[in-house]
């Protein structure tokens, strides 16, 4: 399909479901009245296939205690090795219900109190609250924008922060939100050997694995040199992004090390008493066999990038100044206004003016990204038109 046909295909008008990011906007903006671009879920129904997967299973079984499937672990393991070459035992794969839950459970299991925790800011707000309410100091060791406004890392930088902090921890998130930077190889191999040296866990969230739709392929840190960090390293991905289905409680949770899954597995158990979530790996099953579930995100895709470079192209020919930094992974635009917008002025402007309820820059790093916001192109490109015409009416040269 083309981009307008997957819209009218599969786009869906969510106001009144009780969707978050539609109804929830209260949480964050005290209103209701706003286009959301915030939430990083998609306004897409999931592939038909997965659909009916499910309806198929509900109308055909009881919703008892169930087993896990292994075809579950098999399409799990055919996924990674035929998109992304990466290679998995299946004794390897354990779970949580999410990603962010997967990596509270992981701090739970490998620090303790007041052990410093290292991240790459700006990054997804929800690993400082991870480790803060964990009562673990968190280490924020900004990147470099360069004049492409691309990201990038002084090594020499974040080895110092490791050492002065005693850091224990390093959680890394590929592709990397809100910035869209897809790590290379090379990149990962200079991080990963610093944090080897001295002897720094990697929690690597993976969960926009699928959504790279730039230049640079996207490469699993399971797989950097070879496999060679691979027993210091613990990742995480869902289908929850890539096929818009985030209600659905189950995250893969992968780690090579015996010793360090046994100790994860010890730390959930203490928490959490279930057994595997059949209606999410019904629907994981089907995404990861069936050609239809591949064919859809390859035109999500598609519609993704139609969004980036329509917003970019109007607003840049408006607003010249602006700095907006390639989106190589995710559905996440990351936009710098402060050549024309007060920090101060932000919410005002987006909210009372805009009428645009966006992820706001400090949410990802404080004040220094006060003049960012994240917007959501996983939408219809009407709603990205209504959007991109309110900011330039109203954010003036």
């Amino acid at each position: 399909m083309n981009p307008a046909e997957f819209t009218s295909t599969y786009y869906i008008d969510r106001r009144g479901s009780h969707s978050r990011k539609w109804d929830g906007q209260h949480l964050k903006f005290n209103r209701t009245d706003l286009l959301p671009l915030w939430v990083a879920d998609m306004d897409f129904m999931p592939p038909r296939c997965i659909q009916d997967a499910i309806c198929t299973y509900v109308k055909a079984h009881p919703l008892g205690y169930t087993m896990t499937n292994p075809n579950y672990l098999e399409a799990v393991i055919d996924w990674y090795k035929r998109r992304h070459n990466c290679i998995l035992s299946k004794d390897w794969l354990t779970s949580a219900p999410n990603v962010i839950t997967g990596i509270m459970w992981c701090i739970a299991a490998f620090t303790k109190t007041n052990d410093a925790i290292a991240v790459l800011t700006p990054v997804y707000g929800a690993f400082d609250a991870s480790a803060s309410d964990a009562k673990r100091p968190i280490i924020a060791v900004p990147m470099n924008r360069n004049e492409d406004n691309r990201y990038s890392i002084d090594y020499s930088t974040f080895e110092a922060a490791i050492v002065k902090h005693d850091v224990k921890v390093f959680i890394h998130c590929n592709p990397h939100n809100p910035v869209g930077h897809v790590w290379t190889e090379d990149e990962m191999d200079q991080l990963f050997s610093i944090c080897k040296r001295h002897g720094v866990l990697i929690i690597s969230d993976e969960i926009h694995q699928d959504l790279v739709a730039g230049p640079l392929p996207f490469t699993s840190a399971l797989t950097v040199s070879n496999g060679a960090y691979a027993n210091n390293i613990i990742t995480m991905s869902s289908l929850s992004k890539s096929f818009n289905m985030a209600s659905l409680h189950h995250a893969e949770v992968i780690i090579p090390n015996e010793d360090l899954r046994r100790q994860y597995n010890t730390c959930k158990s203490l928490v959490y008493h279930t057994d595997s979530d059949v209606i999410a790996e019904i629907a994981i099953t089907a995404a990861y066999t069936h050609p239809e579930a591949e064919m859809w995100l390859t035109d999500l895709l598609a519609v993704v990038k139609e969004n980036y470079e329509y917003m970019c192209s109007q607003l840049l020919h408006a607003l010249p100044e602006l700095r907006i930094s390639p989106m190589d992974g995710t559905y996440l635009a990351w936009i710098d206004f402060g050549a024309y917008v007060k920090a101060e002025d932000m919410h005002n402007i987006f909210e009372n003016q805009c009428g645009i309820a966006p992820s706001f820059g400090e949410w990802f790093g404080g004040k220094s990204y006060a003049t960012f916001v994240r917007l959501n192109l996983a939408t219809s490109l009407e709603n990205i038109k209504i959007a991109t015409n309110s900011m330039i009416q109203h954010i003036h040269p």
